[in-house]
């Protein structure tokens, strides 16, 4: 994890060059997960992707617990649908979506402790993606597990799993797997808090693609410094080329006295929009604590352009409304700016795909 500071004096190159040799194409899927219902948000998301042409798009990101959707006020409810590495619901539904796409693949689950009870890998990963991802409940289920499992599970109070993404290649291998960093109110329910911000060296024209979740865009615990800027300086100083952050993100209530004021179901949310503008503010616009001192060698990477990629979700969960706005955004400090590729509408289901040249 990166903390404010100035820029170290070298930093490790970036795999992709400066400019891209050809486009990056990006999908997001924003839709409305139903909580608990893990087949039949699997059955959205094929349903919704399955006219996207293999080879047309190099990344597809899904949101933050895509399948087991979000609000869950306790250990003991989560742990039907906690989910171990590479065999889980979602990463055979995400392997099984990267092999088919041909693109690499990014997408949000809760996942068990590795200490927890797991099935063995079958020996036949095709027969296994096939099966698993088409019936997710055919995936362990750790409600049932005994007593001495259930301790385990239950983490003794430190949480019983993390919230976590997965890393997908084309060829339906896992090659990253990131834990979110900055709990929300809602993780610490049941979430340990991960090990600190990653990024993976990915295939031309993705690059060095830094991972996020939701929370992780936000000052920690919502009390640390806001020009702290943890996401986007730890971006910055590892020459990262794009950042995904796929997010369960609401808006924030009026300040009282002042009521939450109606959004138009049709529009992005501009707030939020511009929130997350002004919390890359590093990539864009960085503050006198992080430009190259006057007679020193400018920084050769510092105004290099990085593709932000927020897919969210949309609808209603325990009385917590999502407001979409899934979006594609690129940035660069040299010249300063930041431009919005393509965004969806607060409410709409839809595969999103943004063309980055």
């Amino acid at each position: 994890m990166s903390h404010a500071s100035s820029a170290p004096p070298s930093r490790p190159s970036s795999p992709a060059p400066l400019y891209r040799r050809w486009p990056a194409r990006i999908a997001c899927v924003q839709y409305d997960v139903k909580l608990g219902k893990v087949a039949e948000n699997t059955a959205k998301v094929e349903r919704l992707t399955r006219n996207i042409q293999p080879g047309s798009i190099d990344l597809l990101v899904l949101p933050e617990m895509c399948l087991s959707g979000y609000i869950f006020n306790s250990p003991i409810s989560i742990l039907p649908y906690i989910e171990p590495q590479r065999i889980g619901s979602t990463s055979l539904l995400a392997r099984s979506l990267a092999q088919k796409l041909k693109c690499h693949v990014i997408a949000g689950y809760p996942e068990s402790l590795p200490t927890a009870p797991q099935p063995p890998e079958s020996s036949n990963s095709s027969n296994s993606l096939s099966s698993l991802s088409s019936n997710p409940e055919n995936s362990i289920n750790n409600s049932n597990a005994g007593p001495s499992e259930m301790k385990q599970l239950e983490g003794e109070g430190t949480g019983v799993g993390y919230n976590s993404a997965v890393v997908v290649s084309p060829s339906g291998e896992v090659v990253g797997n990131y834990r979110k960093t900055f709990r929300f109110e809602t993780d610490k329910n049941w979430a340990r808090e991960g090990d600190g911000f990653m990024h993976f060296d990915l295939a031309e024209p993705l690059g060095r693609v830094a991972v996020g979740i939701c929370m992780d865009m936000n000052p920690k615990d919502f009390v640390a410094p806001w020009d702290a800027f943890e996401l986007a300086n730890y971006c910055r100083d590892n020459a990262v080329d794009m950042l995904v952050v796929p997010m369960n993100w609401l808006s924030p209530p009026a300040e009282p006295p002042e009521e939450t004021p109606e959004e138009d179901p049709d529009a992005p949310s501009e707030s939020n929009l511009n929130y997350w503008a002004a919390r890359l503010q590093p990539l864009h616009d960085p503050v006198p604590g992080y430009t190259t001192p006057r007679g020193e060698i400018a920084d050769p990477i510092g105004g290099k352009e990085v593709i932000f990629v927020a897919c969210n979700r949309v609808g209603t969960e325990e009385g917590t409304k999502f407001v979409g706005t899934s979006s594609v955004m690129t940035i660069s400090s040299n010249p300063s700016r930041i431009e919005l590729v393509e965004c969806c509408n607060i409410s709409e289901e839809r595969v999103m795909i943004a063309t980055v040249t």
